[in-house]
């Protein structure tokens, strides 16, 4: 289990922004531009989380190539061959479209409230790369408040990490990790980063104190045409990114 986080430790928000982007890249569609970001989250990651459950996804992500990722990823993940392990969070909840819609209102109401209007990136709020970045860019916040504007907004950050563990990425990212881990193929670099994504966020609840509902994993229903983020999707670029347009501060 890691170091339990506080709302003043910058060094060790920092350390779990690293993780939290490192997951995010490897579990977006593998293009070239997602590629080149996940091999320097894990360069930057190799040393910080050398002894977290990510040390073996940073390991396998440093050497792989778009090659070796892209037609697994096709396979497992994308509207464009058998969805096997849908990666939004409202194919794990309900079949209904109003509680669907609700549900991502939810989300966009978390990433409003830090100034970020996830409605501009043309992609579903509730992707996981979304979620995970969303987690990466609040340790960022957390850690200039810890050192440019003291306790009360630092504090502020990471209550609003725990709630969004809570009732969010916490709730489904396990499953989802599991699901994963369990349809790649043996050995598969998404065999490790499905297991990665189940123990750390399990990790970091405990950690931050989250006690989130937590789902199967089975998917109740499915992803909606046209809303995947592989290859089949041809709108803007990949939604990861919109977090680090927004200043920390």
């Amino acid at each position: 289990m890691r170091a339990k986080p506080t709302a003043m430790n910058s060094d060790l928000a920092m350390t779990r922004a690293g993780g939290y982007s490192l997951l995010a890249y490897a579990l977006a569609y593998p293009d070239d531009t997602v590629m080149e970001s996940l091999h320097e989250a894990a360069e930057e990651a190799a040393t910080a989380l050398a002894h977290t459950p990510l040390s073996g996804l940073a390991r396998a992500a440093i050497t792989t190539t778009r090659a070796e990722l892209e037609p697994a990823y096709v396979k497992l993940c994308t509207l464009s061959s058998s969805p096997d392990c849908p990666t939004f969070e409202t194919a794990y909840f309900s079949p209904d479209p109003h509680q669907q819609t609700q549900r991502m209102a939810d989300i966009a109401g978390f990433y409003h409230a830090f100034g970020v209007d996830s409605t501009d990136t043309g992609f579903r709020p509730d992707d996981i790369p979304v979620e995970l970045e969303f987690m990466a860019f609040l340790c960022r916040k957390q850690a200039y408040a810890a050192e440019h504007l003291g306790l009360p907004r630092a504090g502020q950050t990471l209550r609003a990490q725990r709630m969004f563990l809570a009732d969010h990425l916490g709730c489904w990212a396990g499953g989802l990790g599991r699901r994963i881990a369990a349809s790649a193929p043996r050995g598969h670099f998404y065999q490790v980063a499905g297991l990665a994504l189940a123990e750390w966020v399990a990790d970091d609840c405990r950690a931050l104190g989250a006690s989130p509902e937590e789902v199967s994993g089975e998917p109740v229903a499915p992803p909606e045409p046209g809303n995947s983020h592989g290859p089949e999707f041809d709108g803007p670029g990949n939604p990861i990114f919109a977090f680090d347009e927004i200043p920390v501060g």
